[in-house]
């Protein structure tokens, strides 16, 4: 597919940029959690918004719609990846110190456990969307409009799992933080096709709140 120039450039600038942005707040500024939450919403919802609207390019589309018989099967699909998640959890405990490495991710985000229920609720629901705003909606939905499909997949689950590294990339051991980004590109990969398969941003975003529900489940075993 033959896209303009200008739209190209200006989502794959965007989406590097925002990147580049929330990376440097994860590992050079780190502010305090309530202060990150914030200044993740001004990056990864409100400044590809601005930017967008300043190039005349519309931001918003039936992507957003919701099918109300859709929701039924979503919450089916979010609970079975819950599901899925926490066995996987059960099966790899022995295998892995989850104690230590929660302690360590709790203490790289400078959260604590006061802070717990906000947190899992922020990361639960709002997180999740922004993630899926940027990474699915913007660096995928909007970009295969304008180029060949097979490189907005490889583009938008590229970014999501290299992004994470700045938020992973300190607690996680060598071995786990692989896995993890392999798992991530693939998850990223998975979610790109769910949301082409249903043209929507929901069905990601459902399975990537419930995913986060059982590591908020995790979490909260240990504490």
């Amino acid at each position: 597919m033959k896209g303009s120039k200008k739209e190209i450039v200006s989502i794959i600038s965007i989406v590097i940029i925002c990147c580049i942005i929330m990376s440097f707040v994860e590992t050079v500024i780190e502010p305090v959690y309530f202060v990150k939450s914030i200044i993740k919403v001004i990056v990864f919802l409100l400044l590809p918004f601005l930017y967008f609207k300043l190039l005349n390019i519309k931001i918003f589309d039936k992507s957003f719609s919701l099918n109300k018989k859709s929701i039924i099967k979503l919450l089916s699909l979010g609970v079975f990846i819950y599901m899925i998640i926490i066995g996987a959890y059960f099966f790899t405990r022995n295998i892995f110190d989850y104690s230590s490495l929660v302690n360590s991710l709790s203490a790289d985000q400078k959260a604590s456990s006061s802070q717990f229920v906000f947190i899992a609720l922020y990361i639960s629901f709002c997180n999740s969307f922004l993630e899926e705003f940027l990474f699915r909606y913007i660096s995928f939905i909007q970009l295969s409009k304008y180029v060949k499909k097979i490189v907005a997949y490889l583009f938008s689950s590229i970014c999501f799992s290299i992004y994470h590294i700045a938020m992973l990339g300190s607690s996680f051991p060598p071995l786990l933080l692989t896995l993890t980004l392999i798992g991530l590109a693939i998850g990223g990969l998975i979610f790109d096709y769910v949301d082409d398969k249903n043209k929507s941003i929901y069905p990601s975003w459902i399975i990537h709140m419930f995913a986060d529900f059982a590591i908020m489940t995790i979490w909260y075993i240990y504490v």
